[in-house]
């Protein structure tokens, strides 16, 4: 996938998606977030979206567990999104040190440890800099789950699709 300085950009409130909000825990669908996300005639798209299943809910947002292949995909996602937000920072004359430190503070570094992903948070503040993200006794992974705010799609309103949904 080709990132490109034009990357649509969700510049204003979009009506909202035509969602199923009776998904229920254990239950399969296709998951985003706003990061994502950019108006498109009249409504909003996602530029990918993920295959899961809800686990639950936290503050109203989607905690979801996936296949190792899939958050395999939000991993590289993420790394597609620094290299295009990196390219638009030192494009408004962003400059060492202080564009890796806006880069890192607005698109958290992630990477692959074994079976672990790593989430750098450092440049966040938080007590634990290192995020360490393992897979459960099933091989299931709960990516940025109680922390990223992440919400149901419908897999139409998607450009890209990892994964499928369990039946």
């Amino acid at each position: 996938m080709e990132l490109t300085l034009e990357a649509p950009r969700l510049t204003e409130a979009a009506p909202p998606l035509d969602l199923d909000r009776a998904l229920q825990p254990g239950e399969s669908g296709y998951f985003a977030g706003e990061w994502l996300e950019y108006p498109y005639d009249g409504g909003r798209r996602f530029e990918s979206a993920y295959a899961g299943t809800l686990i639950g809910r936290w503050s109203g947002w989607a905690v979801w567990g996936c296949t190792r292949d899939v958050a395999a995909a939000v991993v590289t996602d993420q790394e597609h999104a620094r290299r295009h937000w990196r390219a638009v920072y030192a494009t408004s004359g962003l400059t060492e040190p202080r564009l890796s430190r806006a880069l890192d503070a607005d698109v958290c570094p992630m990477w692959w440890d074994g079976d672990v992903i790593v989430v750098d948070r450092r440049a966040l503040g938080e007590d634990e800099p290192y995020l360490r993200i393992a897979p459960n006794e099933r091989g299931r992974y709960v990516v940025m789950g109680s922390i990223w705010c992440w919400e149901e799609v419908p897999v139409d309103a998607a450009d890209t699709v990892h994964g499928a949904v369990e039946l």
